[in-house]
């Protein structure tokens, strides 16, 4: 998410109510749980017609907008729903719900009493775990879903999987977020390859600043920028070996990274940024439509986000800023000195779906969302609807945005349904070019080739009270960073911030999760 992260791509991570739980992985299948497949749901395999086509299924779905120009209206009064729901055989109401408070509005629902069959989110949602509510998914998967097994990862199941039972259908995910450089401005200030340590992206970034390499005759102050509540600058963070949600080792205790020693550091570094006016000054409260219009604008030339818009990212520059030569590229995170891995926490799964006990036919919601990731399924994903938004003749795929088809649906159709996160089939044909292609591919590559692994994957979640005040997007951590990296608290406040947050029931969430890591060691 990542989402990006993000993390965006790498994108909904901040929400307290929609948290990834993420599994040991055993290297094989994870066992069936106990749970009986519906017994009015058919038991043919999805991939075996009935004689008699049933009534379609009606399923009612909470997912995130992400932040995409979703449709409004009736569902199955759009037509790409629409199409989506013939194709599985369903009446749908998909309810979209805005990204930014997705997980406040998802508990207010859930608060009066409305659940729907299906719950999107990131991982699996812990409220509804802890009350009993999601269905265990192992049989119907077995049953009802051999495409979504073959397309998904046993290391993406497991982080979805608490005991064995599988809680949610996951999007496989092959990155996280990517730090990007403007590499025509590393050409024109003389830098030749991209930093390694943090001194050198100082270096970078001052010579951003100073040696005019946007050609507008001014020495320009966001050399890099983020957006609100210190968001979209994961890599810049993960230099020091810590991010917005992983877990370290500190002394013989597992400690969130918002409360490590590296933590402080990374503040440190951000308030150097700050104080030479290397950073956006209005990293901390940026939107999202001003922060990429001061990036198309040509006055950013670092940024994060997520690997799956390398090309979104250069295809706007060549519009708004044609003939210059503005070249996006992907470059590792650097590493700070001792720290052993950079790059946002790896995951191998993005948002994912859970099917609740209010679904009366757990095995149409499987099918349909087995049948997104069959051939078919993926041309719908990434193409859209045949002979509306693409042609197809004797195999071949034919979708050109330029010329017969204006496919106005695909950010936010590639966003709601997309389960496999990189096609490379498809990937060329979708972008419209090789050049394209090659540009995602390497900053897809790029995330795989770095990231911090959790030290407390397959946790079960712990029955502590809920505190979003100590997670990093809770207003204690927030505040103090804010206070250090502006310069109105030196920077040892941070100290005093750590035994805060500990005082605030933060000791009982360190020891629960030092048990479990110290179980895991046995």
């Amino acid at each position: 998410m990542s989402f990006q992260k993000k993390w965006g791509s790498t994108l909904g991570l901040t929400m307290s109510a929609i948290v990834l739980l993420s599994a040991c992985s055993t290297g094989k299948e994870s066992s069936s749980s106990s749970a009986t497949p519906s017994q009015t749901s058919t038991q043919t395999s999805a991939s075996q017609a009935p004689a008699t086509p049933a009534a379609p299924v009606k399923i009612r779905v909470f997912a995130s907008d992400v932040n995409q120009p979703v449709p409004g209206g009736k569902t199955m009064d759009n037509p790409t729903m629409n199409y989506l729901a013939q194709k599985s055989n369903t009446d749908l109401d998909w309810v979209f719900l805005p990204h930014a408070q997705y997980g406040e509005q998802v508990r207010i629902k859930f608060a009066s009493g409305d659940i729907p069959d299906v719950v999107g989110g990131w991982g699996i949602n812990y409220e509804l775990l802890q009350n009993n509510q999601i269905i265990p998914l192992n049989d119907y998967i077995d049953k009802y879903g051999p495409n979504l097994k073959k397309a998904i990862s046993q290391a993406a199941w497991d982080e979805v999987t608490v005991d064995g039972k599988i809680m949610a259908i996951p999007e496989g995910q092959l990155g996280n977020n990517v730090l990007y450089v403007r590499k025509d401005w590393m050409d024109k200030v003389g830098i030749s390859n991209p930093p390694q340590t943090p001194d050198e992206l100082l270096t970078m970034l001052r010579a951003f600043r100073d040696k005019d390499p946007n050609g507008n005759g001014k020495k320009d102050e966001m050399a890099i920028s983020g957006r609100e509540k210190f968001s979209w600058v994961d890599n810049v963070m993960t230099m020091f070996g810590v991010d917005a949600f992983n877990r370290v080792l500190v002394n013989g205790e597992v400690v969130p990274s918002v409360i490590s020693p590296n933590m402080k550091q990374a503040l440190g570094f951000f308030r150097t940024l700050v104080d030479e006016k290397l950073i956006d000054s209005e990293f901390l409260t940026n939107k999202r439509n001003v922060w990429e219009q001061k990036i198309q604008n040509n006055l950013v030339g670092t940024w994060v986000h997520t690997p799956s818009l390398a090309w979104d990212w250069q295809d706007k520059l060549n519009k708004s800023l044609p003939g210059i030569g503005a070249n996006v590229i992907a470059i590792k995170t650097p590493k700070a000195p001792g720290v052993e891995s950079s790059g946002t926490s790896v995951r191998a799964s993005n948002k994912s779906f859970m099917v609740t006990k209010v679904a009366k036919d757990p095995a149409a919601i499987v099918k349909m969302l087995d049948w997104l990731v069959s051939q078919d399924g993926q041309e719908f994903v990434n193409f859209g609807m045949p002979n509306v938004t693409y042609k197809k003749d004797g195999g071949k795929i034919t979708y050109d945005l330029k010329k017969d088809t204006d496919d106005k649906t695909a950010l936010w159709r590639s966003s709601s349904f997309n389960l496999v996160a990189y096609n490379k089939d498809f990937l060329e044909i979708q972008l419209g070019s090789k050049e394209a292609a090659d540009k995602v591919d390497s900053a897809y590559k790029v995330a795989a080739s770095e990231g911090m692994k959790s030290i407390i994957a397959g946790m079960p979640p712990s029955k502590l009270p809920a505190k979003p005040e100590l997670e990093f997007s809770g207003t204690l951590f927030q505040e103090a960073a804010a206070q250090i990296m502006l310069g109105k608290e030196p920077l040892d406040y941070f100290d005093t911030f750590v035994k805060q947050w500990r005082a605030q029931a933060g000791t009982e969430k360190i020891k629960y999760e030092t048990d479990y890591y110290n179980s895991k060691k046995k």
